[in-house]
């Protein structure tokens, strides 16, 4: 049988990247269909946001799960992530698999690694490309005054420096440059309601709790 002719490790990585791979499908199906039904996105992120609720630490229909902050960040591509994790499970595992007939264990799982973690910041790269293109066009941002969003990268107090927000807004998920005038930071996450526009492309916002 052809299972019983596998190794212990190529088992292993043969469920770890067919489980892996089947979850980053489904995802990412999730996420094009959500896109391609305009306001329907946001009904996808409630769904989405129980399979990946680690990802963002939270529930909530404002969630994203493809944009909220992950386990680890570096200037604002997001690596450690669900679909991060789902990544390098899948092409580690498969590489892993392979490699694993003919290489020693040892550099099997250290080229699976390596593979895997490439993978999930290649993928990082791409997503955040994705949603950037999402949120250019011809969008009029003034009448998104009077939204809320959610905050994923700090907003210094005092119009000190920008930060950014997620929000649906014309049936696409955007990234928009933030800044606020209270005299408190906004920490990541924080839900805020857009109060106004500092130019063209720059959202002015306050929290809700205050």
């Amino acid at each position: 049988m052809w299972w019983d002719s596998l190794n212990n490790l190529q088992q292993v990585m043969f469920i770890i990247a067919t489980v892996a791979t089947s979850l980053m499908i489904i995802l990412i199906i999730m996420m094009l269909i959500g896109m391609d039904g305009g306001e329907a996105f946001d009904g996808d992120i409630d769904v989405d946001a129980n399979l990946d609720d680690v990802d963002d630490g939270s529930f909530g229909g404002s969630s994203d799960v493809f944009n909220q902050e992950s386990f680890f960040s570096l200037g604002g591509l997001k690596i450690v992530t669900i679909r991060g994790v789902l990544a390098f499970l899948s092409i580690g595992g498969w590489v892993v698999f392979i490699m694993a007939d003919s290489s020693p264990v040892w550099l099997a799982i250290l080229i699976g690694v390596l593979s895997g973690s490439v993978a999930a910041v290649l993928l990082a790269f791409v997503m955040r490309a994705i949603f950037r293109l999402e949120s250019s066009g011809n969008l009029d941002y003034s009448t998104a005054v009077g939204k809320t969003a959610t905050v994923y990268i700090r907003i210094p107090k005092n119009n000190e420096g920008k930060g950014k927000i997620m929000l649906v807004h014309q049936g696409k998920m955007i990234e928009v440059d933030a800044i606020t005038k209270e005299v408190n930071e906004i920490i990541t996450k924080k839900e805020v309601i857009i109060v106004g526009l500092e130019d063209d492309t720059t959202f002015i916002v306050k929290s809700i709790d205050q």
